[in-house]
């Protein structure tokens, strides 16, 4: 393939998907898979992993509050919203934890600043420049080549190790001149020449099976179209070759849910269902490499316990996560419950926070990549007091 035929192909929509959400991949050694994926806007744990068991659940909620029947039970005190009902797959096949009353280590209700903790892996939302994947990656090594072909890099994976990135936004059609003139460029910049063939390689993949980007995929999704479930295939073709990467981080948005929230089939249900779907289709796209991964799924903060006077949930504190993957020990619900009662809310309108983020994700790199204590203290400045969640990984 020769370097018109890449442009040509990304700019006319052979990379294209859809718009809004982003996948980057980064390589390291050993055969252990890790996907991030970050919910961008704070999506409310409570409606997910329902909290059957409290007895605060109910008045708490309201009108918002799930009937036990609709639910996919899980252990008696937790159950599935509906729309993530495809789990029920993963947890019966001991490949599911689901994770709650989990925040990161900083109290914030701006999704800038919980972002921004969730991704430098910090305590705070300064002082860092990179990302907790990108230290991860100087920590463990591999081999150092990457590009950007997107418009942004999730902080996350931000830093001085170099990663492959791949984005499904449309950049737009190109004539020949242009692809001439982009071609000089890249054939003489120093900095520019070997990131361009090391996107030649992300392009190689995505070329093998027909492309990624062609036919249903192409262009952007009518309104209502799954828009998550397209991007974990497409990670899974990356992640499933034994030369590709084995670190990915993926994020989707719209998770901010201040009215009209809904309940089973409304439109955060609607988003769990494709989030559900997603995750299964993955594992299945992926095959035998499958048994080498571990995907977590993290958002900025939880929800007000309380709904708001227009059918939603505000910015809060603790919330929920996923984790999903073989080597997990067992399939259970990961949580030090502190209750709903009014007593045990956190400001009197939040779920209480007891599980750190970083020691959900020390226990995975721990399981995933045999990092050390150090190791992971490196990733995670300032943590040495955060151990990681026994009991998670195998």
């Amino acid at each position: 393939m020769d370097r018109r035929d890449f442009v040509k192909g990304m700019c006319l929509g052979g990379l294209a998907t859809f718009a809004v959400p982003r996948v980057t991949f980064a390589q390291v050694p050993g055969k252990g898979k890790l996907v991030f994926v970050l919910l961008r806007g704070g999506f409310d744990g409570l409606a997910a992993i329902v909290p059957v068991g409290d007895p605060s659940y109910a008045p708490v909620r309201g009108e918002m509050a799930y009937a036990p029947e609709n639910l996919v039970a899980l252990d008696g005190e937790f159950a599935l919203a509906p729309g993530l009902a495809p789990l029920a797959s993963l947890w019966k096949a001991g490949e599911l934890v689901p994770v709650h009353a989990m925040a990161i280590p900083y109290r914030t209700r701006s999704h800038f600043e919980g972002q921004a903790v969730l991704e430098t892996g910090m305590d705070k939302p300064v002082g860092a420049s990179d990302g907790w994947l990108n230290r991860l990656l100087q920590v463990v090594g591999g081999k150092r080549s990457g590009i950007a072909v997107a418009a942004g890099m999730p902080r996350s994976l931000s830093g001085s190790y170099p990663v492959l990135s791949w984005s499904p936004a449309r950049l737009g059609v190109v004539d020949d001149d242009f692809v001439d003139r982009l071609h000089v460029l890249y054939e003489r910049d120093p900095l520019l020449h070997d990131p361009f063939e090391a996107a030649l390689q992300v392009k190689a993949l995505e070329a093998e099976d027909g492309g990624m980007g062609g036919g249903a995929m192409g262009g952007r999704p009518p309104a209502g179209a799954d828009r998550i479930s397209p991007i974990f295939e497409a990670a899974a073709r990356f992640l499933e070759d034994p030369g590709g990467p084995n670190v990915a981080a993926v994020e989707f948005s719209g998770w901010d849910t201040h009215a009209n929230q809904g309940m089973a089939g409304g439109p955060l249900d609607r988003l769990l269902g494709q989030l559900a779907k997603g995750l299964v289709d993955f594992k299945a796209a992926l095959g035998p490499a499958w048994a080498d991964t571990t995907v977590v799924v993290m958002t900025e903060f939880g929800r007000t316990a309380h709904p708001n006077g227009t059918g939603g949930t505000d910015h809060g504190t603790a919330g929920a996560g996923l984790v999903a993957g073989p080597n997990l020990t067992r399939s259970r619900v990961l949580s030090d419950w502190p209750g709903l009662g009014a007593r045990d809310l956190y400001e009197g309108r939040d779920l209480r926070p007891t599980l750190d983020t970083r020691a959900i994700l020390k226990s995975i790199l721990a399981g995933v990549f045999d990092l050390t204590a150090a190791q992971a203290a490196r990733v995670f400045p300032d943590s040495e007091d955060v151990t990681g969640a026994s009991g998670l990984m195998r």
